[in-house]
């Protein structure tokens, strides 16, 4: 049957034997075959047997929920120390114990990636084996876990010859590859440390950011006057991601020539390889940029304006 073929590249792969990779020699025309594997559960084999090593599970809502990892080089109990990992795993337990009736069920957690800043974990991807109790199907799992930040609205008022009164807006230019920009227009922001200490993360970010010095009883926390306790903040993408923002403002007086001299100034910390420089732009003018956070502030602020909530 074989014998217009030869057998090349064939190869042993744990046991597994792939098929052959037959060439055809007549009429010099040549019939490659790819390699694929006999038992086509290979890989999954594989992942299954790294996992099964791991008997670590987290409880939601009364349920042991397996957690595994698909590298070897991830240290599942550290991942379950991460503080957004801890929040997650309760905020969800909680959420199932709220409704009347389970709708959800939780199968596994696989663990994909982790991103580390120094020796603290960053970032975590994971996804969630969560199904319909109804039917069976998957509700979307996959998470890009980063945990809390903050954004400020900082708003400078000035008076000019005329006493009329100008608002200026700060915000920062630094490169945002994921975008792409190299000169991405947003207002100061920065990660939570985990310490729950919103205004003062706030003022550390702009002090560093823009050299701009305020105090923590200068800020306001907008999304607390919003939400109350019933959100964390406000959910950029709910859809994939568990970041948060907490959106604060400042409304600081300043003279005119001191808030010239912002324009085009550096600021940022370069051994961390931030590179920033301050613009500004007027109040009236904010909704022009693309920034999700600005925009959302802006938002904010003139709602609760509205509500007489800030002046």
């Amino acid at each position: 049957m074989y014998n217009n073929f030869r057998v090349t590249n064939c190869t042993i792969l744990n046991g597994f034997l792939p098929k052959l990779k037959l060439i055809q020699l007549s009429h010099n025309k040549f019939l490659g075959w790819n390699n694929y594997f006999i038992n086509t559960n290979f890989l999954k084999r594989q992942r299954t047997t790294l996992m099964s090593d791991n008997n670590i599970t987290i409880d939601i809502a009364g349920t042991s929920v397996p957690v595994t990892a698909l590298q070897t080089n991830i240290d599942v109990a550290s991942v379950l120390e991460f503080k957004p990992f801890k929040d997650w795993v309760s905020a969800i337990s909680k959420e199932s114990y709220s409704v009347k009736k389970k709708e959800l069920e939780f199968k596994k957690v696989e663990i994909q990636n982790v991103d580390y800043f120094g020796p603290k974990i960053g970032f975590i991807k994971f996804k969630v084996d969560a199904r319909l109790i109804e039917n069976g199907k998957n509700v979307p799992g996959i998470v890009f876990m980063r945990g809390g930040s903050v954004a400020v609205l900082l708003i400078l008022r000035s008076k000019d010859e005329n006493e009329t009164v100008n608002e200026h807006v700060v915000l920062t230019e630094q490169p945002r590859i994921p975008v792409p920009s190299l000169a991405f227009p947003e207002i100061p922001a920065g990660m939570l440390d985990g310490s729950g200490n919103f205004t003062g993360k706030a003022s550390e970010e702009i002090r560093e950011e823009t050299g701009i010095v305020i105090k923590d009883q200068d800020l306001i926390d907008m999304t607390e006057l919003a939400y109350g306790n019933q959100y964390k903040g406000a959910y950029p993408s709910p859809g994939g991601s568990d970041e948060f923002i907490r959106l604060c403002l400042c409304i600081k007086d300043m003279n005119i020539n001191d808030i010239i001299k912002l324009e085009g100034k550096l600021g940022g910390l370069r051994d961390h390889g931030e590179n920033i420089v301050v613009r500004l732009i007027k109040l009236n003018e904010l909704w022009k940029i693309p920034d999700m956070k600005a925009l959302s502030a802006l938002c904010l602020y003139e709602a609760l304006k509205k509500e007489k909530k800030i002046q």
